[in-house]
């Protein structure tokens, strides 16, 4: 009898606990919603980065073009619609997950209240440098009630009607929409070739070695960018924005140097059947392009033979 009152208090006192990993995992309702919105931002960070390349083109077309003020403000607009186009995304992640964080967050201790039946319970947390690299959650001794409070979870009429009304929400979209830019000649005025392509093409390696080089400027900034104070913070936009003039100026010069001797290739290979009446679209196809039949492919191979 002594023997089983000690195993029964044993048993008894056997510690209970939950994961958070464990939880979600067993948790349809969190299973929808996480998998509806892993959709989403998968399709929206797509857009994002479709547009950002097609700025980032036109910023790039512009920059090896002689200085124009009006492509100048075209390019600085579409710049800035996609800022603010990217902050409403964050705002819209940043709700969500607060969102979440709340009616999930209520809906689990509501849950391991239940489950538990009275039962003291801890969240557990433990878990080791090796267990974390193979995607291993957390454990600790005595019993996980993870699968049974995520159950739990499921059966929660507040949480469903909570979830269904964040599920409603739509996702904002990434829309920048471009008009068509005025080409400059090079060999004609027929048809256009896309001036970040074509410039890829022809100086490739020393474009990419002044984005590294403005990029790593950049990144040294960032904490002044997100300090709290105001006159740093203002002074590192002012040098972002020297960083930014000096590749601009830089691949510029590029430019400059550039196309004459590409006009050279042209002309010659025009004579055997080559593209004819060429001008250059610092403004992307995907964007709106220049209004004139896009010739870059063929640009880019005529320019690229020996």
């Amino acid at each position: 009898m002594l023997f089983l009152l000690v195993v029964g208090a044993a048993l008894a006192e056997a510690p209970v606990w939950w994961t958070e990993e464990g939880v979600m995992r067993r948790s349809a309702i969190f299973g929808k919603a996480q998998a509806r919105d892993a959709e989403a931002y998968e399709a929206v960070s797509a857009e994002l980065a479709r547009t950002r390349r097609a700025v980032g083109d036109l910023e790039l077309g512009h920059a090896m073009l002689e200085p124009d003020p009006q492509r100048a403000a075209y390019a600085a607009k579409l710049d800035r619609a996609l800022s603010g186009q990217f902050l409403r995304l964050q705002k819209h992640v940043d709700l969500l997950s607060g969102d979440y964080s709340r009616v999930f967050g209520a809906a689990v201790e509501r849950a391991i209240n239940v489950a538990a039946a009275g039962q003291t319970v801890t969240q557990c947390t433990t878990i080791s440098q090796v267990e974390r690299m193979l995607g291993k959650g957390p454990k600790c001794p005595g019993q996980d009630i993870s699968a049974k409070v995520g159950a739990t979870v499921d059966t929660d009429l507040a949480l469903k009607s909570q979830v269904e009304s964040i599920l409603s929400v739509e996702w904002p979209t990434i829309t920048i929409v471009g008009e068509a830019q005025v080409a400059v000649p090079l060999t004609g005025k027929e048809r256009s070739v896309d001036v970040a392509a074509l410039g890829r093409a022809v100086v490739g390696e020393a474009l990419k070695a002044l984005d590294d080089e403005r990029e790593a400027a950049l990144e040294q900034l960032q904490e002044e960018w997100e300090s709290t104070d105001t006159g740093t913070k203002e002074a590192a936009v002012k040098k972002g924005a020297a960083i930014a003039e000096t590749w601009r100026t830089a691949v510029g010069e590029l430019g400059r140097k550039s196309w004459p001797g590409i006009k050279k290739k042209l002309e010659k290979a025009a004579k055997k059947g080559g593209p004819t009446g060429v001008s250059l679209c610092p403004n992307p196809v995907a964007l709106g392009g220049c209004g004139l039949p896009d010739a870059t492919a063929e640009v880019v191979e005529a320019v690229g033979e020996r």
